[in-house]
Order: C-alpha cells, then sequence, then structure tokens
C-alpha cells in the first residue's frame, strides 16, 4: 500500500511537471502569436512615416518613462517627423518605446536611435569633442541602468496607488497595480538591488543626481554650448526628479541643492519642447 502510494505520488508529480512545461510553452507561443498579430497590423505604413509608438502622455510631463521622453527628444533634436501610437505601447521586445518605419520594428531606444543615424545619414555629435561625449556616455549609462532603480522604487513600490494620478490609465489597469508592484519588486530582487531598503536604494541613487549635477556643473548642456546626443536621455531621466516624482527625494534635490539640473532641463525643454503643455495630459 505504501508502495503505490509512492508511485501515485511519484506519478503526480510529473504529471504536473509535464502539465506546467506544456502550459508554459503554450503561453510563450501565444504572446509571440499576439505580437506577430500586432506588427502585422503595422507592416502597412508608409515608408515615408515613422511611428512612435510609446506609453500615454502624464499630467506633469509629456511621459512618465524616461526612455520614450529620450527617445521622443532625440526626434526632436535630429528633426525627424512622427506620429504617435499610444495604443499598441509594448514592442518586439515586450519593452517601450519602439518605432515602425520602413517597413522595420525597432524596440530599444538605445537601438532605435543608433538605427535612424545610420539609416538617416544622422549625426548631432559633430561639435562635441571627446571628452564631453565620454562624460556624457558614463551618465546616461548611470541614469538608465543604476537610477532607474530609485525611480522604479518610489513610484512603482512605494507609491503605486499614485501612479493614476500621474496618467490616465484603463480601469483594468488600475485593478492590476498591486499585482504589477509585486511583479517589478521581484524583478529588482533578480537584479539585486531589491536586497536593499528602501532607504539605502534612495542613497544609491540619489548620489547618481549628486554625480550628474557635478558633471554639468556650469556648463548649458553635457554637449557644452549644443546638446548632444546623450543629453536627450539624460533629459529624460532627470526630467522624472525635476517633474514626475513629487514629493520624492529626487524632486526636493533638483529644486534645492541640484539646482543646476533643474535649469539645464528648463533649457532643454526650451530648446525641443515648445509644445511642453500641449503635450501633458490634461484630464
Amino acid at each position: 500500500m505504501g508502495c503505490c502510494s509512492v508511485e501515485l505520488s511519484l506519478t503526480n508529480l510529473i504529471l504536473f511537471g509535464v502539465l506546467y512545461f506544456v502550459g508554459k510553452k503554450a503561453l510563450k507561443l501565444f504572446k509571440q502569436w499576439k505580437i506577430d498579430r500586432m506588427l502585422e497590423k503595422w507592416d502597412d505604413t508608409p515608408k515615408d512615416k515613422l511611428i512612435l509608438h510609446t506609453v500615454w502622455r502624464s499630467k506633469p510631463l509629456p511621459s512618465a518613462s524616461p526612455f520614450a521622453l529620450k527617445l521622443e527628444t532625440y526626434l526632436r533634436m535630429a528633426k525627424i517627423p512622427y506620429e504617435l501610437d499610444t495604443k499598441d505601447v509594448m514592442g518586439p521586445k515586450g519593452k517601450l518605446p519602439w518605432i515602425t518605419y520602413k517597413g522595420a520594428h525597432v524596440a530599444d531606444s538605445q537601438l532605435i536611435i543608433e538605427f535612424l543615424n545610420k539609416k538617416l545619414g544622422i549625426s548631432v555629435n559633430k561639435n562635441t569633442s571627446k571628452e564631453q561625449l565620454a562624460i556624457a556616455r558614463a551618465c546616461r549609462v548611470m541614469l538608465e541602468e543604476h537610477f532607474l532603480w530609485g525611480l522604479i522604487q518610489y513610484r512603482f513600490i512605494d507609491n503605486i496607488k499614485a501612479v493614476p494620478q500621474l496618467m490616465k490609465i484603463p480601469a483594468m489597469f488600475k485593478l492590476l497595480l498591486p499585482l504589477q508592484s509585486y511583479r517589478i519588486k521581484q524583478r529588482m530582487n533578480d537584479n539585486g538591488i531589491g536586497k536593499h531598503t528602501p532607504t539605502e536604494i534612495y542613497q544609491m541613487t540619489e548620489a547618481d543626481l549628486h554625480t550628474v549635477s557635478a558633471a554639468l556643473e556650469t556648463k548649458k548642456f553635457f554637449g557644452g554650448d549644443e546638446p548632444c546626443e546623450d543629453d536627450c536621455a539624460i533629459f529624460g531621466g532627470v526630467a522624472q526628479a525635476v517633474w514626475g516624482l513629487p514629493g520624492s527625494s529626487f524632486e526636493r534635490l533638483c529644486h534645492g541643492e541640484l539646482k543646476n539640473l533643474k535649469e539645464y532641463c528648463e533649457r532643454m525643454k526650451e530648446l525641443y519642447w515648445p509644445d511642453w503643455e500641449k503635450c501633458m495630459d490634461k484630464s
């Protein structure tokens, strides 16, 4: 009798494993099928049009995504006409923003910029020295790969209930916010930074803003008197601290001790976003 019980338990365990594997594979195939169907819809886009697929407009600034704000600022800097799509937000890699251009679907803000530079023969760094470019790149990577976690901690973990005040989101998405917050926390744990306390995370990422401020000093832009390509990314990240994280220590720093960062953002906004107010969600 005991032997039969062991065999039955082992059989159930194997069956469960098989069902889990098949279910996981089926879900992956279904997600890919959905992505393929979505991309097919955009395959007929006129070749001379660039479609920027991105998240909805937000209330304190045009985009609550530093990567979307970065890319849209770049398109304005490079004088590339574009149209916005805020329905198909997630691209072929499950990331935002992404673009459709000349039959290609490209995801990841940095890869998109490199793709367009090559495709259109664009170079906005002609008047920038190697040293300036090196400093700008270091600040960009730090903001995108490290400071981002402080932004995520504040916006999606500690203040997840305030997200609907940042942008208008569908009712179903509101219901899923707690689940999304849990998933993000798991991602932070997998990354390693989620093992720290919120206070420690804020201390580490506040140091990023101090570094960017020190690198900028009294210069107008990271490219000197004119912005370079990486200014778009730096602006996209720092603008979140200036306008997109109300009540945070990041906001207090940018409006106080590190006011050169706010002044920098104001200059970028004036240069590339004359329609800033019109691009914000007024609902």
